[in-house]
Parts: structure tokens; sequence; C-alpha cells
């Protein structure tokens, strides 16, 4: 991620989040005034629990439409749950 945006000239805003009760979100990236939140697994078998932090940020964030991506050991994009999409790491 920081190389593509540093390619198109930009300086990426990358941010950690993680909620008093654990809940955490592995990276959130901000572009145009908006975060992206994006969890990275390991696994090549995805379940929808892998969303359930996604979209209870998202719930807390107020950007219910806003896309959210999880990058997994994955062959191609899926879809995982509403809202949510798993692409594979290497595509990123």
């Amino acid at each position: 991620w920081v190389k593509a945006f540093a390619n198109q000239g930009e300086s990426p805003s990358l941010y950690f989040w993680r909620s008093r009760d654990g809940l955490e979100v592995d990276l959130l990236v901000e572009r145009n005034g908006k975060l992206y939140p994006m969890e990275i697994k390991a696994t090549a078998t995805l379940q929808p629990a892998h969303a359930a932090v996604l979209r209870k940020w998202r719930d807390l964030a107020g950007l219910g439409a806003e896309p959210a991506l999880i990058l997994a050991n994955i062959p191609q994009a899926q879809s995982v749950s509403a809202g949510v999409r798993a692409v594979p790491w290497w595509s990123v």
C-alpha cells in the first residue's frame, strides 16, 4: 500500500485501532477524508466471523457504507459478509 501511494505521489495515512474491550482493526487507510478498515488473515478458509470486528468498527464509526477488506491467503476475491470483501493479500 505504501508503495502504491508513493507511486501516485501520495503519502498514505495508516492507522491501527483497538477498543477498550479488546476489539482490533489491523489497518485503517485514510484516503480522501474516509477511513477504510482492513484485517489481515493468514488463513485460506475465511468464515463470516472473520468480518465481525470490521462490521463492529463500521457501526461504531458511523461509516455503514464504507467498504471493508480482509487481506487473506486466498486464490481470488470473495464476499465474506455484507459490506466486507476478502481479497488475496498478494493482489494488493
